[in-house]
């Protein structure tokens, strides 16, 4: 066996040697040191061969640790072929309008308004508005409401001193115009007067119960005064 070592001093100038061939039979060791340049080493080296009988490479040059970059970009060859300034092509504009299942697709396409289901009005049997000791034809003549959201009020004023009820629904709404023969006046969304009574007039309130709505003071008030009204004009 043959080995070759140089260790070389840090500026690559100056460094030693160390030689050694053993076998079965022979050994051979030795050292030298200051060498300078590659001769000595080739020289070794030829002598190491002989000895062995086979070629003993050079060792490998010590790998050096360099210090990272940055990495670099890589460019695709067709980003190569446009300037850094010159804006990327589009396709030309064909002038042809969507079809109407493309122009659907997009978020400026108009949607169909949503309809909301209109409740329709029942007639109710219960409690039987004929047996009021003052009756409705003579309760509204006394008070002559004029627009649709004041006979709605009249009307609630209405089931609440007579009948003592005081929660207002379509139903009974539709009741009491079905009593006096005014119930093609209403209109198709039967409770849409009670919504505006209740959040634009605030003269009702809603109650706890869906569809379902009350006359407050205010609004009994109003009754009142249009009474008031109905007399001081006789």
């Amino acid at each position: 066996m043959a080995k070759i070592r140089r260790d070389e001093e840090p500026n690559g100038k100056k460094g030693s040697i160390r030689f050694r061939y053993m076998d079965s039979e022979r050994v051979c060791d030795f050292s030298l040191d200051n060498v300078t340049g590659e001769s000595v080493t080739d020289g070794l080296r030829s002598i190491a061969n002989a000895l062995a009988g086979r070629n003993i490479s050079a060792s490998p040059a010590p790998r050096l640790f360099r210090k990272p970059t940055a990495p670099t970009e890589v460019l695709d060859e067709r980003d190569e072929e446009l300037p850094a300034t010159e804006a990327l092509p589009f396709p030309e504009e064909s002038g042809e309008e969507p079809d109407e299942a493309e122009a659907g697709d997009t978020e400026t396409s108009a949607k169909p308004a949503r309809q909301r289901r209109v409740k329709a009005p029942k007639l109710l049997a219960d409690p039987n508005l004929t047996t009021a000791k003052l009756s409705l034809n003579d309760f509204m003549k006394r008070t002559n409401p004029d627009d649709m959201l004041d006979k709605y009020s009249v009307v609630a004023m209405w089931y609440k001193q007579q009948f003592n009820i005081t929660e207002i629904t379509i139903d009974r709404i539709f009741s009491a115009f079905k009593l006096l023969g005014w119930e093609s006046q209403l209109p198709t969304d039967v409770e849409k007067p009670l919504k505006n009574l209740t959040y634009n007039r605030k003269t009702f309130e809603k109650c706890e119960a869906p569809g379902t709505y009350t006359i407050n003071w205010s609004g009994e008030d109003g009754v009142n005064k249009l009474g008031a009204a109905k007399s001081a004009s006789a």
